[in-house]
Parts: structure tokens; sequence; C-alpha cells
């Protein structure tokens, strides 16, 4: 099975009750026995200020360079090849954090970090890099004093979230409300939770008490897809995860994600990722399991 590791994992001193953790990438303290590829159960944002990987995020490749910034949410299966060679900042968060000194409207406000599963990165010049150093260096001046006061990291992290909101807006040129925003991040958190029981699209609109038509063109104008794609797409995904980490029988792994028509369910996916589930097990066990 995919390991999933939390914050307290990578030790370090620069830490607010193992909740929230900023760290120079090259000075982080690995677990012992680290398993790639492998999940968080936080948010992690990592800028990448010197040297260049792969970055594999749900068996998806992006070649990531100097100066990027990376965006991993809970859940992601990921891998880094030779993180060794990079130099940058790790700032790793949980929602728990977030939500201790903040109000909820203010965290759904902040989509980039839900839409890492389609943008998982983001490429900064030299105006975006002073802006966000300007933020990082007292979070970090903060982090070192004998007596830190986790409402001012706090503070300072919403600030930071903010700004990496609005260079993603800018870069995406993705304009949305409030509004939207809120109703897309509940209908991603209901499709985590009903994903595999629940194909319709009614069903989503009716719990968050808007038509679909609605919906589907909030979550087109957010996401640039359908939300009956999104749906199928987060199905998908796991699909992706049982097949390279579960022994079972690929009938076993459709029925189980809800796909009462495997034929139906090998289709879909073959016409996502290119190859039959069958081609992608062997492939990935290839790839990352060396099997």
């Amino acid at each position: 099975m995919i390991p999933t590791y939390k914050i307290e994992d990578f030790p370090s001193d620069r830490n607010i009750d193992n909740l929230f953790k900023l760290e120079r990438f090259e000075d982080l303290s690995w677990p012992k026995n680290l398993v790639w590829p492998h999940k968080h159960d936080f948010f992690e944002i990592i800028w990448v200020t010197e040297g260049t990987f792969t970055h594999t995020i749900d068996y998806h490749d992006i070649d990531i360079t100097t100066h990027t910034l990376l965006i991993t949410s809970p859940g992601q299966v990921h891998l880094l090849n030779s993180p060794e060679k990079v130099k940058g900042y790790s700032i790793s968060f949980t929602e728990q954090f977030l939500l201790t000194h903040q109000t909820q409207e203010s965290i759904f406000e902040l989509t980039f970090l839900e839409e890492s599963f389609t943008k998982p990165y983001l490429c900064l010049g030299q105006a975006a890099q002073n802006e966000l150093k300007a933020i990082i260096d007292p979070i970090i001046e903060e982090l070192d004093r004998d007596i830190k006061v986790p409402l001012i990291i706090n503070g300072l992290l919403l600030v930071l979230l903010n700004r990496i909101q609005r260079l993603m807006s800018k870069a995406h040129a993705v304009a949305a409300d409030s509004f939207q925003a809120l109703i897309n991040k509940k209908f991603k958190k209901l499709i985590d939770l009903h994903y595999k029981e629940e194909p319709d699209l009614t069903f989503y609109a009716d719990k968050l008490n808007i038509s679909a038509n609605y919906l589907n063109k909030i979550v087109k104008n957010l996401a640039g897809k359908t939300a009956g794609v999104m749906i199928r797409e987060r199905g998908l995904i796991e699909a992706k995860r049982m097949l390279v980490y579960c022994n079972l029988p690929i009938g076993d792994i459709s029925e189980q994600l809800g796909f009462k028509d495997f034929s139906y369910f090998s289709r879909q996916f073959k016409k996502q990722e290119g190859v039959t589930p069958a081609a992608y097990r062997k492939l990935m066990y290839k790839k990352y399991l060396n099997q």
C-alpha cells in the first residue's frame, strides 16, 4: 500500500505543534527508510530556487525548473526524482492550522490548493519571487525565535497563500467570485466522499442547493472541464492508485470504484490514459516498483 506521511515525520525546529513547518528544502530531515512514491496528510508548497528535477504526481511526470512553485495537496501520490540536488523552501501545513485563526470562508477562496490536481505548479518571475520572499523571511524570523507566536505565523501564511492565489489566478486567467470558489471547493469535497456510488451530477447539485446546469457552469469556469468529467476523473485517479498498489483483479477494482460495467471502465480508462488498465498496471510496476 502507499504510505501516508505526517508533518512530524519530517522533524524540524521550525514548526508549530506539528501543524506548520517551514524549512530550507536542502535541510529537510527525511523519514528513515522513506518510501517513494508516497502521500501526505498535509499541504506542501515547495519553492525551487535552484535545481531541476521531475515531479511525478498521480503518475503524471512534470519537469520542474528553477524558480518553480510546486503545490501538493493531501492524498496525492507523488514522487520526486533526485530531490537531493534541489535547493529552495518547503512550507508544510494542515487545514487545521489554517482554520485555527481564520474563517472557513477565507480558506475557501484559496482555490489553488484544491486545484493542485490539475494545476500543480507555477513558474515565478522576478517580481513574484521578490513578493513571496518578502513574506517568507518574516515567517522564518518568527520561527527562529525562542518563543514563537502561532497567530503571527498563521497571519503571515494566509498573506502568503493569498499572494500565491493571485499569481495563480493571473497565470491561468480564471475569473471567479468567492461564491463560485466556495461551491467549487464544496463540490470537490462531495466528490471525494461519494464518487464511488454517485456518478449523477444531480445528486451533487441537490447537495449544494443549486441546479445541475449552474454547477456545471461554475466548474467549467474554474476547472476548464465539466462537472461530470470531474467526477469520472476522480474515480480514474483512484483506479490508477489501486492498479499499482493493490493486487486485486482489475474487475474487482472496477466494481469497488462504482463502475458496474467493466468494459465501460476499461474504455474510460483508455480514453484518459491511452492504454488499457492491464497495460497501465504493467507499465507502472516496471517504472516505479521495478517488478
